[in-house]
């Protein structure tokens, strides 16, 4: 519950050698790694959503007249002048805040400060009254709608906050200039507002993701505050984003409404004659259905986009989209499924058209297609079967869909012809057009309805349900299968064919994508059954052939999974050997699809795509190396942890770092393989230290130098290296790995000469893979490697790299008591080679192993002094990564003398030092360290919120520690439900590592756990039956065997639940618990064994005992800051004094310290048992009335904090004093039955408690009442009518135990 000190315990990391990297190695090749100027692709504008209207108010405004006498001039109209009106005053309302009238520029000039109070009232108002005034054009009131809902949540935001605030006044002032224009218009029934509709949907979709962001912004749940916290540059990136599409549809707006509000309103007279001859009079009714391709039977993800395309459809009319798009990704599905959609077949019916494209090479094929469909026979020339078919087109109105448009248009000598018959058809206002297009570009000339985004892939969860709606299978497989074609629709319809025959596994299909990729993908020719086909339909276009340098540089950027970061793009632009414009090449691509930005300004290349280009185009020779020495050269920046400008953009490039590094081992390309390999090992520093990449590089590197013979020294000058630091954590943080970094060469001690430095390079590589192994968590796997690297570092001669292995893996084998003897051998080794050295802090390291196995030992002070001495030996050497990690090491050694004010102290510097250096994990443990100070110091809300960062830090990496950490905090805030599945997630890591001191706290809090909640006993039964929980407990005392602190902590477990259950036993488990943490020194353990001691005392009625044990128990616990054990304290001197009839004394007691106390840290549970105190008070007052109420409210709180035990002492309480008050003369037959049930629940609680005395109690008051009342005995009981004798023999059981 926190009153506990925390369990020390060490850390893996090691003195982290960074293997392999010289002191040279830090002066990288002058390459410069340029801050490149980041390339953007315009946004394009969503799809509103025109559902959520705002209810028009139930009296219509009166008519408005516009003031038009202001705008005379500008407009040159003769139109009548009249007075403002409330509308037309717009302007005038936000005269000082608002944007200038003219045109918004794209650079928004923040304003000087936040907008005033009565600046935000007034737009408000303003917003009203427009939603008031156009109350029959719905889009204008969704555009005011939004900007309240906007306004409105500006104070919930927690975080991003000025970012934020600073975006939502741009909309507040923005507003300003969107009313302006609405003030200016003629009407209020929309229909001058036409040629404005499309730019307020704009506005309003941008809205609505900007109140959607500010939503996410505003949750307050421990999960959402850990994810805003790991997704900070995402959301800042978002945020930014919409700032973008606000300021580019404010000025499209502004200009389109100054076009709108100074042409004259006309309306047309007349309509050209159909000239066609038609065979029969009644096209629509008379001629031939023509039969549509089907509606796709299997579509999942695409909800929104079908949704949002009906809509404009039938609220936009007519409409024109396109749909854009790579190959593969759904166009045609997606069409099609719009031209099935229910309410577009009520509005259409038989006028919809499908027309495919795919064979078309001009535009006589389109019209001949369409003249078909129309079923317009006849022979015509081009020209006249056109005006035949804009005749009848123009007679009803028709949705038609042309499918792969791109076919046609593409080519160049058809390429204005198919531009002129899309004006041609968009001028029919009978016509609704629907067009897929291969790429990311609008034809021209047509005026869109809305700029639909290129489709992206599907989301996991469709992908998924798409592959198992043809296949009927779905695992983990699966799930690998479809995120290794990044979710596109057509692939995942493929592997789910495959999936789908007899026979096949999802396990085998994905050993087969490991080797085949794309290969396997297909089921036969065309490009809706095979992805090969697919994707070279799109490398083939008219486009791409006319610039040969867009294929070359698709192939060399399909290298970089992660895609193209804005400065590795601008770096390229620069020139890239075979390709002669770079930029051009780009804009080519993107009008394909074949490449799309994110929301960071990446560029991204979808992974089939991507695959098939590395099997099927690889980049040539020249441009691979050009682009293997860019990312060699940023790898090796990897040594500049403290650089944060370098460290942000290592981590942005990890993934691609990590594959330029795998293609640099396998294809060399005359590069001298150590060369690579160096580059790999000054990595492995970045990936060590934030968590990001695998071990796959190093690995393949060491496999690669088996391949070099060995070459003589004198070929390799010797290598220096100095320590960084390890995770020696005291919370048992011991699951981080070593490591090492280099050092220039004016710094270190002198360095012995290795015999062959190609053995030496196997053995660094083998060192790195290592301490990243145990950074993952895989312990067994990382030992392993220690030991290869120690044989080929003793065989190269390499003693500062053996002395580094020796140390890694007594790191290792520090984990278990049973392998303290070998870890101590380790560390004392490595500290005799380091010394021979003169590697000071070589040394250092091995001192801080030495005191991490004294304080897994509990000899605090042992260890305190080696850690002290490391501190000083890494101050005096300058490495600050060492005296983070001694000054959190140092903090867990004073935390366990129940110090946590000085604890924090240490932890607070290690965070400084770790962020700093950009040590993510090292920042994690920092955090960790100072939740368990905050958690013994009852400062509950600080602790969640520091360990999650910690979790946040490591995501998706889990540390067991850290999840048991939050699940201490949940148990102390009696959250039980989250608490359980914290501390069952952390059980089962600690399995997996085989950490039995974790297993057993993990173990030790889930029963505490179960007996506040009352679930040690048989729900149905109820019988009080010890065995399990005596097995239980002994599997706990058989976990901390070797490990004095835990047995003491099992102890003082045992006492607390043994003294409720088997009240015959004495203070034999107590005592023993407080010798040990008396003996160690551990003062918040010996304020708990005092406290048990009291209630102990107290529940005999030992008096005496009890007031000593509670007055040392508050001494310590005052003395340790633990604000949660003074206030049960308190609780227990209030319920002393109450029993010898100091009734005073115990209310000021609990309303002066023990309430004020446990309501100032929020534990409901202890203002549950002080309030009980009280009502215990009333009922010896015999003030029953009060009595009742206030037992009513402890009940209550008992209740929310799941404490069962507590909710049967206030029903067994609140049952005494109903049938006290049934004893005047207006008591009814029902009120004495009313007690006994409410009694009868009191002993079914504690039944499932197993408090086997309260039970006994409970029947012998029932006994009691039905001496008073013979009628009671009808009345059915649970748990009454059961007898419990004062002892039995499973006492001298436990006893014994």
């Amino acid at each position: 519950m926190g009153r506990l000190r925390t369990k020390p315990r060490p850390s893996l990391s090691g003195a982290v050698i960074f293997y392999g990297v010289s002191g040279s190695s830090s002066q990288c090749k002058s390459r410069e790694i340029q801050g490149a100027t980041q390339i953007h692709e315009s946004p394009e504008g969503g799809i509103a959503d025109h559902q959520t209207v705002v209810p028009p108010p139930s009296t219509s405004p009166s008519p408005i007249t516009n003031d038009a006498s202001s705008i005379t001039s500008s407009l040159d109209l003769n139109t009548d002048s009249s007075s403002y009106t409330s509308l037309s005053s717009l302007s005038i309302k936000l005269q000082e805040n608002r944007l200038d009238a003219g045109v918004v520029t794209k650079s928004y000039t923040k304003p000087s400060g936040r907008l005033t109070r009565s600046d935000v009232s007034t737009v408000l108002g303003l917003a009203k009254d427009t939603i008031a005034l156009f109350v029959h054009v719905p889009y204008v009131q969704v555009v005011a709608t939004v900007i309240q809902r906007i306004i409105a949540i500006a104070d919930n935001v927690q975080n991003n906050k000025d970012r934020s605030l600073e975006l939502i006044d741009k909309v507040v002032l923005y507003a300003g200039v969107i009313f302006d224009a609405l003030n200016n218009s003629d009407t209020r029934s929309g229909n001058d507002l036409d040629g404005l509709k499309s730019e307020l949907l704009q506005i309003a979709n941008i809205l609505e993701s900007i109140y959607e962001i500010l939503e996410t912004l505003s949750v307050s749940t421990i999960t959402a505050r850990i994810n805003r916290v790991f997704l900070r540059d995402e959301i800042s990136g978002q945020l930014a984003e919409q700032d973008r599409r606000l300021d580019t549809v404010i000025t499209s707006f502004q200009l389109k409404s100054s076009i709108v509000l100074r042409r004259a309103i006309h309306v047309e007279a007349t309509q050209q004659s159909v000239a066609a001859q038609r065979s029969k009079p009644d096209a629509q009714s008379s001629r031939p259905i023509v039969r549509l391709r089907s509606r796709p039977q299997i579509m999942f993800g695409r909800d929104k986009e079908i949704g949002d395309m009906v809509d404009v459809i039938l609220q936009q009319p007519p409409a024109r989209l396109a749909i854009l798009g790579p190959g593969g990704i759904g166009k045609t599905s997606l069409a099609l499924a719009v031209l099935h959609d229910k309410r577009i077949a009520a509005k259409f019916d038989k006028n919809r058209l499908f027309i495919s494209c795919e064979a078309a090479t001009s535009v006589d094929h389109i019209i001949g297609d369409l003249a078909l469909s129309l079923q317009i026979t006849g022979d015509r020339c081009s020209g006249q079967l056109f005006d035949a078919v804009l005749a009848l087109l123009h007679q009803s109105t028709f949705l038609v869909v042309f499918d792969n448009l791109e076919t046609p248009w593409e080519v160049s000598s058809a390429r204005a012809d198919v531009e002129q018959f899309l004006q041609e058809l968009a001028d029919l206002k009978s016509v609704t057009m629907l067009v897929t297009i291969r790429g990311s570009q609008h034809p021209p000339g047509v005026s869109w309805s809305e700029l639909l985004p290129p489709l992206k892939p599907v989301d996991l969860e469709s992908a998924l349900k798409i592959f198992t709606a043809i296949s009927h299978k779905r695992d983990e497989y699966a799930e690998k299968l479809v995120q290794a074609v990044d979710r596109v629709p057509l692939a995942v319809t493929l592997l789910g064919n495959l999936a789908a025959v007899d026979g096949e596994t999802t396990e085998a299909l994905w050993h087969r994508w490991c080797e085949e990729n794309v290969d396997m993908v297909e089921s036969g020719d065309g490009r809706l059954n095979s992805l090969d086909c697919s994707i070279e339909l799109s490398l083939s276009s008219p486009r791409i052939r006319r610039d040969p340098g867009a294929l070359n540089l698709l192939s060399l950027l399909s290298l970089l999974p992660d895609g193209v970061t804005s400065e590795t793009a601008s770096f390229l632009e620069g020139g890239i050997p075979g390709i002669l414009h770079t930029k051009r090449a780009l804009a080519t691509l993107r009008q394909n699809a074949l490449l799309s930005a994110d929301s960071c300004g990446s560029i991204r290349i979808l992974s089939p795509i991507r695959l098939y280009m590395r099997a099927r185009h690889p980049p040539s020779p020249d441009s691979r190396r050009f682009l293997q020495d860019y990312f060699l050269d940023l790898a090796r920046h990897g040594v500049y942890h403290n650089d944060p400008v370098m460290k942000k953009r290592l981590s942005v490039e990890s993934g691609n770092i990590e594959a330029m590094l795998t293609d640099s081992l396998d294809f060399p390309l005359d590069r001298p393989m150590e060369d690579v390999v160096g580059a790999v090992l000054a990595f492995c520093h970045h990936t060590y230290l934030f968590g990001l990449g695998s071990s796959g590089a190093v690995s393949l590197a060491a496999e690669k130098l088996i391949c070099i013979p060995p070459s003589p020294s004198n070929l390799t000058p010797p290598v220096k290296r100095v320590t960084r630091p390890r995770r020696l954590l005291v919370f048992r943080f011991r699951k981080d790995a070593p490591k090492v970094l280099p050092v220039s060469d004016n710094k270190g001690p002198p360095v012995e000469k290795c015999a062959n430095s190609t053995l030496r390079l196997r053995g660094d590589c083998f060192g790195c893979w290592g301490q990243l192994l145990s950074r993952q968590l895989r312990f067994e796997e990382a030992q392993n490697k220690f030991e290869l690297a120690i044989q080929l570092h003793v065989e190269a001669g390499d003693t500062s790299g053996h002395a580094y292995d020796l140390h890694n893996l007594g790191c290792l084998l520090s984990r278990g008591a049973s392998t303290f003897s070998r870890a101590q051998s380790c560390f004392k080794e490595a500290l005799a080679l380091h010394e021979q050295l003169g590697d000071q802090v070589g040394a250092a390291y091995d001192l801080m192993g030495f005191g991490q196995l004294l304080l897994q030992q509990a000899k605090f002070c042992e260890a305190e002094t080696a850690f002290k001495k490391a501190l000083q030996f890494f101050t005096e050497c300058g490495d600050e990564l060492g005296r983070a990690s001694a000054l959190n090491n140092l903090g867990h050694a004073v935390l366990s003398y129940s110090t946590p004010r000085e604890a924090d102290q240490y932890f607070l510097q290690a965070l400084q030092i770790n962020r700093t250096t950009g040590d993510v994990i090292g920042q994690a443990d920092s955090l960790a360290g100072l939740a368990c100070t905050l958690l013994l110091r009852s400062r509950f809300s600080e602790a969640r919120q520091r360990i999650g960062e910690a979790i946040a830090l490591r995501s998706p990496i889990e540390n067991p520690d850290h999840l048991h950490i939050l699940g201490r905090v949940f148990v102390a805030e009696y959250e039980f439900d989250q608490a359980v599945e914290m501390l069952s997630r952390a059980e089962g890591l600690h399995a997996q590592m085989d950490d039995a001191h974790g297993i057993a706290e993990d173990k030790r809090y889930r029963l505490q756990i179960d007996f506040f909640r009352g679930q040690l006993a048989d729900p149905d039964l109820m019988r009080p039956d010890g065995w399990a929980l005596r097995q239980r407990l002994s599997d706990l005392e058989d976990l901390h065997k070797e490990d004095q602190l835990g047995l003491a902590d099992t102890q003082s477990t045992i006492g607390m639940i043994g003294h409720i259950i088997f009240y015959n036993n004495g203070t034999k488990h107590f005592k023993k618990a407080l010798a040990t943490h008396t003996e160690l020194g551990s003062l918040l353990g010996q304020a708990f064994n005092h406290h048990q001691l009291e209630c102990y005392y107290l529940r005999w009625g030992v008096f005496e005992e009890a007031k000593a044990n509670l007055r040392k128990a508050l001494e310590l616990h005052e003395r340790t800051e633990n604000v949660q054990g003074q206030a049960d304290d308190y609780n227990k001197l209030a319920e002393l004094s109450l029993r010898q009839g100091l009734f005073q004394e115990a209310l000021m007691r609990i309303a002066c310290h023990a309430l004020k106390l446990h309501t100032q840290i929020g534990d409901i549970a202890g203002q549950a048992d002080d309030i009980y105190i009280q009502a215990c008070v009333f009922l010896e007052q015999y003030r029953l009335e009060e009595a009742e109420d206030t037992i009513r409210r402890a009940l209550e709180l008992h209740w929310k904090a799941g404490f069962l035990y507590g909710q049967a002492l206030d029903l067994a309480t609140l049952s005494s004093i109903m049938w006290q008050r049934c004893t005047g003369q207006e008591a009814t037959p029902s009120d004495r039955a009313a007690a006994l049930e409410t009694l009868d629940r009191a002993a079914v609680a504690f039944a499932r408690c197993l408090a086997k005395r309260e039970v006994s109690q409970c029947h012998l008051r029932y006994v009691e009442m039905l001496r008073e009342d013979l009628s009671l005995k009808d009345i059915p009981t649970r748990v009454l009518t059961w007898e419990y004798p004062d002892s039995d023999d499973s006492d001298d059981e436990w006893d014994s135990y």
